[in-house]
C-alpha cells in the first residue's frame, strides 16, 4: 500500500511540474485565441519531443527506483531470519544455500563472506566490502541518469531557446516589424523550449538527490544486519575452514 501512495505522489509531482510551462503558455494566450497542448508542443520546436522522452524516463527511473530501494527489498525479512538461525547455530554450509536460493543485495554480500571464512575475518571484510561496493554501483546506475538528465534538459532547452532566436531574426530581417505576430510566434518558441527545459530538469535533480539518500540510508541499514551475522563468527577456529567441502552434507532450504 505505501509503494502505491509513493508512485502516485511521484507521478503527480511530475505530471505537476513537467505540464506546468505548457499549460501556463496555454493559458497566457488569452480568451482570444485559445491552444490546445499538442499545438503549445508544437509551437515550442523539435526540441519539446527531445524534452518529453525525457520526462518519461523520468517517470520510469522513479518507478523503478520506488520499487527496488526498499530494506524489505534489499534484505528480505525471512532471508535474513534464516541466516541468522544458520549462522548463530554454526551451521555455514546452510547459510551458504540460503544466499544462494534467495539471490538479493543481502544474500549476495553474505554468500561472498561465507566463502571466506578459513581466511580470517580481514578477509571476509575486504571481499565482502568489494561485493557491497559493486551491489551499490548496480542500485544507484540508473539513479545517475536523474542528474545526467537534471544537466542536460536547460541545455536542450537553450538550444531551442538558439534556434527561436535564430527564426526571429530571420523574420525581422526579412518582414521587418511589419508583421509583429510572426515574430511573436518565434519569441514564443524561445520560451516555451526554455520553460519546459527547466520545468524537466528541476524534478529529476530533486528526485536524484532524493534517491541517492534513500538508498545511503537502506544500504546503511542492511549493512549493520551483516556486520551483526558476522560479529560473533570465531574466525580464529575457522583458520583453513572450506565450506566446499561441507556443501553436500547441508540440506539445501526453500527460498524464502
Amino acid at each position: 500500500m505505501k509503494l502505491i501512495q509513493s508512485s502516485k505522489f511521484f507521478s503527480l509531482f511530475l505530471f505537476i511540474l513537467l505540464a506546468a510551462p505548457v499549460l501556463l503558455a496555454a493559458e497566457g494566450e488569452g480568451a482570444a485565441k485559445k491552444k490546445t497542448v499538442l499545438d503549445i508542443i508544437h509551437e515550442g520546436g523539435v526540441v519539446m519531443y527531445i524534452l518529453i522522452i525525457a520526462s518519461i524516463m523520468i517517470m520510469a527511473f522513479t518507478i523503478e527506483a520506488i520499487i527496488k530501494i526498499r530494506q524489505a527489498r534489499l534484505a528480505p525479512p525471512a532471508v535474513l531470519a534464516q541466516l541468522r538461525d544458520a549462522i548463530v547455530s554454526g551451521n555455514y554450509p546452510t547459510a551458504y544455500q540460503v544466499c544462494v536460493s534467495n539471490p538479493c543485495y543481502l544474500s549476495r554480500i553474505v554468500q561472498a563472506g561465507l566463502e571466506r571464512l578459513g581466511r580470517g575475518r580481514d578477509a571476509a571484510e575486504k571481499v565482502m566490502g568489494e561485493v557491497t561496493a559493486k551491489e551499490l554501483n548496480g542500485i544507484k546506475s540508473n539513479i545517475q541518469y536523474l542528474s545526467v538528465i537534471g544537466v542536460v534538459s536547460p541545455m536542450v532547452g537553450l538550444t531551442g531557446t538558439v534556434l527561436g532566436m535564430i527564426k526571429a531574426f530571420e523574420t525581422l530581417g526579412s518582414s521587418g516589424a511589419a508583421d509583429p505576430s510572426k515574430l511573436a510566434g518565434n519569441i514564443s518558441e524561445v520560451l516555451v523550449a526554455t520553460g519546459t527545459g527547466l520545468f524537466v530538469a528541476i524534478p529529476a535533480f530533486v528526485l536524484y538527490y532524493v534517491f541517492r539518500n534513500r538508498i545511503q540510508t537502506v544500504s546503511v541499514a542492511v549493512d549493520s544486519e551483516i556486520n551483526l551475522l558476522f560479529e560473533d563468527i570465531p574466525f580464529e577456529q575457522l583458520t583453513g575452514y572450506r565450506l566446499a567441502d561441507y556443501l553436500g552434507n547441508a540440506s539445501a532450504p526453500a527460498a524464502a
